[in-house]
């Protein structure tokens, strides 16, 4: 049974504040899509493969398989990204590794090749979704798998080990398994970290959904039509739940300054999903957007004894965000 987040007394002007700001993003998102599909008209936006190489790890369809979507400007697979990679292989998982990035030097090409069933490099449209679109097109054999999970490099961590990662996921008692999930305009899981059992990666609504996913480069129109769509689309059939649910964790925090709605959980909620709940990830725009410091998330990292050491950051993170201060 749902447990309902604590009731506050809440100031007059709150629904109506609120009602306000829906709507005003709503028309915003109504006009910028407008405009974006006006502009993108007749224009041809699949994007090319530039690579697709086999890696030194054999298939094993026993395994549930990951397809793993990474972009860097400067073309660099960085420490971060290699970090998640070794423990998601450690945990049991084939990666299918995803690369938007303009190109992948022989290097990383190379130590790619150690971690993963195959390597792909495309060009930069779409974001995520048609990475994993492409994956999906490109690596046929998803459906030998034990099961699937999508991923970027978005966030950091592991934070804490997942080696037991797949019983967790195996063994919860929905289809479809996020990490976290929100009720921002509709309830969701969010699109960072999701596991589909073998039963959804064979149906016909999954195949059907990503059969239509379409370059968009309007990241609003991403996140309301493919990640919001995502769960909107096969919770008709299938169950869906997070391992780190909305609900249960407002229910045991002091976190009343919106409407559940309005709250976004890896942001707003980033301290104690770490420091209480041992949440194994951390947002990468928490630094690189919100103004949070690595002093603030060190300190919290002790608090909850996370063994994640920062220092694996120091190819990643400027000189600058390094002695930023904290704004949320």
């Amino acid at each position: 049974m749902k447990t309902s987040p604590p009731q506050t007394e809440q100031p007059p002007d709150w629904p109506m504040k609120w009602q306000i700001k829906a709507l005003l993003k709503d028309f915003k998102y109504v006009r910028d899509l407008s405009f974006y599909l006006l502009a993108r008209k007749g224009i041809s936006q699949k994007p090319s493969v530039r690579l697709y190489e086999e890696g030194e790890v054999s298939p094993d369809y026993d395994r549930p398989l990951c397809f793993f979507c990474s972009y860097d400007e400067g073309s660099i697979v960085r420490k971060n990204v290699y970090h998640y990679l070794d423990q998601l292989k450690l945990a049991g998982f084939n990666i299918i590794f995803i690369s938007s990035s303009e190109a992948v030097s022989d290097t990383d090409l190379k130590k790619l090749s150690k971690c993963c069933v195959r390597i792909i490099n495309r060009e930069n449209k779409g974001y995520d979704f048609y990475g994993w679109k492409t994956g999906l097109e490109k690596y046929a054999q998803y459906k030998a798998h034990a099961g699937l999970l999508l991923v970027n490099d978005s966030v950091l961590g592991p934070l804490f080990s997942i080696r037991d990662i797949i019983p967790r996921l195996e063994n919860c008692d929905a289809d479809i398994v996020g990490m976290t999930d929100s009720f921002h305009v509709c309830p969701h899981l969010q699109s960072y970290f999701l596991y589909c059992k073998k039963d959804v990666v064979l149906s016909e609504e999954f195949s059907g959904f990503f059969k239509e996913v379409d370059v968009l480069e309007l990241k609003v129109a991403v996140i309301r039509r493919y990640e919001m769509g995502f769960s909107r689309l096969l919770r008709h059939r299938f169950r869906l739940s997070a391992l780190y649910g909305l609900e249960p964790v407002l229910a045991r925090v002091e976190y009343h300054q919106r409407p559940l709605a309005w709250v976004e959980p890896t942001f707003h909620l980033w301290k104690p999903l770490i420091a209480e709940f041992k949440f194994p990830f951390l947002k990468k725009s928490l630094l690189t957007r919100k103004g949070v410091s690595l002093e603030e998330v060190s300190a919290v990292l002790a608090e909850s004894g996370s063994p994640y050491n920062l220092d694996i950051l120091d190819d990643w993170i400027t000189p600058d965000r390094r002695k930023r201060t904290p704004q949320l």
